[in-house]
């Protein structure tokens, strides 16, 4: 059959198209869809894509669109956002449920509504993978779409693997890295500090858009390679406390701003009222949003989208200088050792090597999770695989794969492929570590853990399943007798955990474990409590037992590493010995806390008995103070100042003199 167009120049559009020429209907791309009030120019649009060989149809009617969506399979609909008796965006958020991201991708078009506000919240409310502002290229449009993938290829092509298959490769382009990030759909929230790292050094400019289990959406838009504005579903963050904290203001200086109303903001009025420069509070803004990006960083499955399209370059901003800082401790607070440890059982065979961006003086080894321990690049690329370095125990685990995970990120490691397993010792090693992570765990959490190492979607069992035995291989003669038992044993949990997958027990399962996980959580929920109370009364060695066992059984404990660090440095002052409670521990308790979390009272004055501990007593009384100008009601702190002031013998401010000695001054005045 044979095809033919009719010369055509849109400039509305700002299509071209030459004179008119046959086309072979050989379309085997996805089918297009215009939905356009203005037909012309949505048939010019047509031309376009068939000349490039995909299926195009047009549409004036709503109905008529709905109904061809089904028939001829629509896979990418373009609707302009002004359309007769109901919008585009209308029309799109009303087939959504029919039509899901899934199925239906959708670009929006307008040459009207091209406010950035108005790009972001239809973007967001219609799912859309792009918004093109009229006139726009051929180009434009062209590169949002897709020719379907051979069945081979797609089957084996793992979106979520190839993300990280960027930690083995030592050059890598920025077009690589953006092809990457449009291919993903489903990932773990875990994954979120790695694509925001890619985003920005891409230089990439558009809307990420977040969508966790529950439905709920979070949008996080780039400029020119920097974070420009972060929205989520919980927006609350203290302002007052991240001023204070930052050192700008006391809480005297916001109190006439907070005790009276006005429609401007609070920082627009301290600008104006000489309290605050506007550089300081463009910094503090910057730690807001990072508290709000360090809370899409979450132990889930999340779906995302990134929509490319101009944004525009506003401050307060994250770029790639700053972010360093705010991804170091999205790694260390955020990411659970659990999840790391099964997610490098991929790699436990391989050797590291320093990457294309080290050098002695990259800032990242300035980094505390990394600088912290001796010597930890020169140990890890000595020619160890990731296992034996685990094994080896010359750094506490949690940190040790913490600070791979950091340099791998930011370039500084890569993981070097080409090395296989040889020795039989080494695959015999290889293969318990994967049967020691799968054993005490029923067949619904080894499935869990097969879909993490293989980085493949659980909602495709058999490629869960295929890809995993492929990466334990198979029985050969040759194998030593270990690394054949180890084999058969994570085999056969493998297959009871597939053929459960696919019976349609797993969400009832699911179900089953989220009561009993609830339980259980609301035991360790009870102790925690528990624990807090011993600490206020200085019950260290009972708050330390308390934590770690609710800690055991929920990690993620709102503030559980400032507690823990709490009752260790109590026990350090009353000369209590216990196994694993030293300086260093607390050290690494306190790098490890959630960037949320470091902006509240509680961590300032934890950080002040640390500062004391180590004979910094300007530095304790600096975080005690910053404790009690934040929580006034907080009496361990002002308890603590006051120790710590008479300790270093400065003059005591009034408010933090002893009752006692504030009371013998008033009648020694008297006489």
């Amino acid at each position: 059959m044979i095809l033919g167009y009719v010369g055509i120049r849109l400039d509305h559009f700002g299509l071209e198209f030459g004179a008119v020429k046959p086309i072979r209907d050989l379309m085997a791309g996805p089918a297009i869809l215009i939905y356009e009030d203005d037909e012309s120019q949505a048939q010019a649009l047509v031309a376009a894509f068939t000349r490039a060989g995909f299926q195009a149809y047009n549409s004036t009617r709503a109905d008529e669109v709905k109904e061809m969506i089904e028939s001829k399979k629509i896979r990418y609909l373009f609707v302009d956002c002004l359309l007769p008796g109901m919008s585009g965006v209308d029309f799109v958020a009303s087939i959504r449920n029919q039509y899901p991201s899934e199925v239906l991708d959708v670009i929006l078009m307008s040459g009207i509504f091209t406010d950035a506000i108005f790009m972001k919240d239809a973007i967001r409310l219609t799912q859309a993978i792009s918004f093109l502002k009229k006139p726009f290229g051929i180009e434009d449009a062209l590169r949002l779409v897709k020719a379907d993938e051979e069945p081979k290829a797609k089957s084996e092509y793992i979106p979520r693997k190839a993300l990280y298959s960027i930690f083995s490769k030592d050059k890598i382009s920025l077009r690589e890295k953006r092809k990457v990030i449009e291919s993903l759909e489903e990932i773990h929230g875990y994954d979120l500090p790695f694509i925001y790292s890619l985003l920005i050094e891409s230089k990439m400019s558009g809307h990420l858009n977040i969508v966790g289990k529950n439905g709920e959406v979070s949008g996080i838009s780039f400029s020119q390679g920097a974070i420009v504005a972060v929205d989520i579903a919980d927006q609350e963050t203290l302002l007052g406390n991240l001023l204070i904290e930052s050192g700008f203001v006391l809480p005297e200086d916001l109190e006439p701003f907070i005790s009276v109303s006005s429609p401007k903001k609070m920082g627009e009025r301290l600008i104006h009222g000489s309290v605050l420069s506007p550089h300081a509070f463009n910094i503090v803004l910057s730690s807001q949003m990072s508290i709000r990006l360090s809370r899409t960083i979450i132990n889930s499955s999340v779906t995302i989208n990134f929509v490319e399209t101009e944004v525009e370059f506003t401050m307060p901003q994250i770029d790639s200088d700053s972010l360093l800082k705010f991804l170091h401790d999205w790694v260390a607070g955020k990411i659970t050792l659990e999840w790391l440890k099964t997610h490098y059982l991929q790699w436990g065979s391989q050797k590291l090597a320093p990457g294309p961006l080290y050098s002695d003086s990259n800032p990242a080894l300035e980094m505390p999770i990394v600088s912290s321990m001796q010597d930890f690049v020169k140990s890890v690329t000595s020619g160890l695989t990731v296992n034996e370095m685990a094994d080896s125990q010359k750094f506490p685990e949690e940190s040790f794969y913490k600070a791979i995970h950091f340099l791998l990120l930011k370039g500084l490691l890569i993981i070097l492929e080409s090395e296989k397993i040889v020795a039989q010792k080494d695959l015999s090693k290889y293969l318990k570590k994967i049967e020691t992570q799968f054993q005490g765990r029923n067949k619904f959490e080894v499935f869990d853990m097969m879909a993490r190492i293989t980085s493949v979607s659980e909602a495709e069992p058999q490629k869960v399943y295929s890809t995993f035995l492929a990466m334990i291989g198979e029985n050969k003669e040759l194998d030593a007798p270990e690394a054949k038992a180890a084999r058969k044993k994570i085999s056969d949990l493998a297959k009871e955990s597939f053929e459960f997958a696919r019976s349609g027990n797993r969400e009832k399962l699911q179900e089953e474990m989220a009561k009993l996980q609830l339980e259980a959580r609301l035991k360790a929920q009870s102790q925690f409590e528990e624990a807090k109370n011993s600490l206020q009364r200085a019950q260290y060695a009972v708050a330390l037992q308390l934590i770690e066992k609710a800690v055991a059984v929920e990690p993620g404990l709102e503030k559980n590493k400032i507690l823990l660090a709490w009752a260790k440095l109590g026990l350090l002052e009353s000369g209590v010995s216990k196994p694993g409670v030293s300086l260093k521990s607390v050290q690494m308790d306190l790098i490890q806390v959630a960037p949320e979390d470091k902006f509240d009272a509680l961590f300032s004055f934890v950080t002040g008995l640390y500062c004391r501990a180590t004979g910094d007593l300007l530095g304790a009384k600096k975080a005690f103070e910053k404790a009690v100008n934040m929580d006034s009601t907080m009496i361990v702190a002002r308890r603590e100042l006051t120790k710590t002031v008479g300790q270093s013998g400065a003059k005591k401010d009034v408010m933090n003199r002893d009752l006692k000695d504030l009371v013998s001054n008033f009648f020694s005045k008297k006489k």
